[in-house]
């Protein structure tokens, strides 16, 4: 990346967490609908990743907080791509019945720059890459385990009580300097020590089971 690029992509981090201390701002977006499904797609600035699906069978929406590392990844990717995007980068747009894709960038040159397309679309390169990094972003999403982001925020205190992975609930007894948590479950009084990068895996969620 140039120093130029480097340093247009510093004062839009710097503008963009000034405005996330008010609201979001969206860094991408991507709209896609087939056959009456439609699948949302969207990064946010506070590094709010949310994937929604809407149709006749299936109606949700997941979303997931990216680490800080993984965020500035996909941002810096984005930004290199949207520069690399040819002023018309869509060529055999045929059209493809009940199925188009809407992807708005708000990085790169001529931001917000929208551009839509079919499924049959050739893309060029650089727009080719972007697609593949909206796939993956919808890929991340969709695999986090609901409940997964509340305990990568969570900040236990003793006395604290969980649900554990297969269901059944646990009591904070201690947090060792290095954030390992102490856990007792409560049914059987086994002891768990789980270690930070482990907490995600071990832990469904802070607070106790629904009755």
């Amino acid at each position: 990346m140039s120093r130029a690029a480097a340093a247009l992509l510093l004062s839009w981090w710097l503008a963009a967490g000034q405005a996330a201390a008010q609201a979001p701002v969206p860094v991408v977006e991507r709209i896609a609908t087939h056959m009456g499904r439609t699948t949302r797609v969207s990064l946010f600035s506070n590094r709010v990743a949310v994937v929604s699906v809407h149709s006749e069978h299936d109606d949700f929406v997941r979303q997931a907080i990216l680490a800080e590392g993984e965020y500035m990844v996909y941002l810096q990717t984005l930004d290199r791509l949207a520069g690399e995007i040819d002023d018309e980068p869509v060529s055999s747009d045929v059209e493809s019945r009940g199925s188009r894709t809407s992807l708005t960038l708000h990085v790169g040159p001529g931001a917000p720059r929208t551009l839509t397309y079919s499924p049959l679309a050739v893309l060029d390169l650089a727009l080719g890459k972007v697609a593949a990094v909206m796939d993956d972003i919808q890929v991340r999403v969709l695999a986090t385990r609901p409940g997964e982001d509340a305990v990568r925020q969570w900040q236990p205190e003793v006395g604290d009580v969980v649900t554990l992975i297969h269901g059944t609930a646990a009591r904070v007894v201690e947090i060792v300097g290095d954030g390992t948590l102490l856990l007792v479950e409560e049914e059987t009084g086994l002891m768990l020590s789980v270690a930070p990068e482990d907490r995600a895996s071990v832990i469904r969620e802070p607070g106790p089971p629904a009755p």
